[in-house]
């Protein structure tokens, strides 16, 4: 799999089907404080529609009280599940949703400890485009400063994307970053429906300005440093100029931006990595491929053989979930979704630490610090796959 290929299937996965609407003007003024809706929780994935035959990849809200599923480890250790779904007395012996749901909780890389130190991205603002947010969860309710929705965001319930990357991010026992101030804009990635659907940038472009301008009326100790988009496009796409434009803007205003574009040379080293279900998130030994990307690693197409890719957490990970402002749901399988606002976390952590640092030094540092990883097959077969992001050594490289 090549970069242009593995780039077109980060942006096919993460392209959400939306509805055409016209983009206001950016030239309307924002201010922080300004909550547009409070949208309401999400119904489950079975409680939608209970008869329907969802099988074992997606497990949210389930009611299995009456089930055997004492013989359906593999197949439980790949679905998605959350603190809704109800479960049987007759599970594998080796399957403890209770604890994955907590490990999978856990920032990893030993970022709780910096956290007990203070690092915690306490007066550093992260502004998040993405889809309609779950405004009061718990992980971040309570350092939401700005909402605002366009397009057909403004009339969906919370999805399933924005609260889990909101969490990511800067959740309070989820996120990399859990005292960051949080700015949100719940938009559109383009029009059209199902097959008719055409990626359209410019909305996104639109949002990275808004962000920008803002950001100008905000007081120092509450500005936005960093702006996370899981999101990628091809710069055949409709509006890549003009994303690349208002990024290239966002950037000269001394605001980071991290999103889904391996064309970037600030962004193309990073990407997600797995881990062992029960492993601990900081352990080098419990990481592992990505379950994306895996399948490439083996096949010889992998890019980052030659130990040029930053290594970050993305599988396994519990995040927020939009049924509830208390409920969480674990997802075995990330994508580059789960990776981006994790790093967007971690410079947050750096703009503490070094407030006048810049992510081209925090990106140095980074691949200065980070430590090679492998996988063996067997006792012959040893594949290295690239360096693990080591937090606590970044930040003290920075402080020095």
């Amino acid at each position: 799999m090549n970069k242009q290929t593995l780039t077109r299937c980060l942006a096919a996965f993460l392209a959400p089907v939306l509805l055409t609407a016209c983009a206001p003007s950016r030239k309307e003024a924002l201010s922080a404080g300004t909550i547009s809706r409070r949208p309401p929780a999400a119904v489950s994935f079975w409680q939608a529609d209970p008869e329907a035959d969802h099988g074992f990849s997606d497990l949210r809200g389930a009611d299995l009280e009456s089930m055997d599923l004492s013989d359906r480890e593999t197949e439980l250790l790949a679905a998605e599940f959350d603190t809704q779904t109800q479960w049987p007395a007759a599970l594998p012996e080796d399957f403890d949703p209770e604890r994955l749901i907590e490990l999978g909780k856990d920032p990893g890389l030993g970022l709780r400890a910096l956290h007990e130190q203070g690092i915690t991205g306490r007066g550093v603002g992260i502004a998040i485009i993405d889809q309609t947010l779950l405004t009061e969860h718990e992980e971040y309710g309570d350092r939401l400063r700005f909402y605002q929705e366009y397009h057909s965001a403004a009339q969906d319930g919370a999805s399933v994307h924005g609260p889990a990357v909101t969490s990511i991010a800067l959740g309070k026992t989820v996120g990399a970053a859990p005292e960051a101030l949080l700015y949100y804009i719940a938009d559109d990635v383009g029009a059209g429906e199902g097959e008719s659907f055409v990626r359209d940038m410019t909305y996104y472009a639109e949002d990275v300005d808004r962000l920008v301008a803002l950001n100008e009326t905000l007081p120092e100790d509450e500005k936005i440093r960093v702006i996370s988009m899981s999101v990628g496009w091809m710069p055949e796409d409709r509006g890549a100029e003009a994303m690349e434009a208002a990024i290239a803007r966002a950037r000269a205003a001394g605001i980071a931006v991290v999103c889904v574009n391996s064309h970037d040379p600030l962004l193309e080293p990073w990407l997600g990595m797995g881990r062992t279900p029960y492993g601990d998130p900081g352990r080098l030994e419990d990481c592992r491929p990505g379950a994306f990307w895996e399948e490439a690693l083996y096949s010889g197409e992998y890019r980052g053989a030659d130990g040029s890719l930053l290594l970050v957490p993305m599988d396994r990970r519990t995040a927020a979930s939009p049924a509830g402002p208390e409920e969480y749901t674990h997802f075995p399988e990330g994508g580059m979704s789960w990776a981006a606002p994790w790093v967007a976390g971690l410079y947050a952590l750096a703009c503490q630490v070094k407030p006048e640092v810049t992510f081209e030094e925090f990106l140095a540092a980074a691949q200065a610090t980070a430590h090679p990883v492998s996988i063996r097959t067997d006792e012959h077969t040893e594949y290295p796959y690239g360096k693990v992001v080591d937090p606590a050594a970044l930040l003290e490289r920075l402080r020095a």
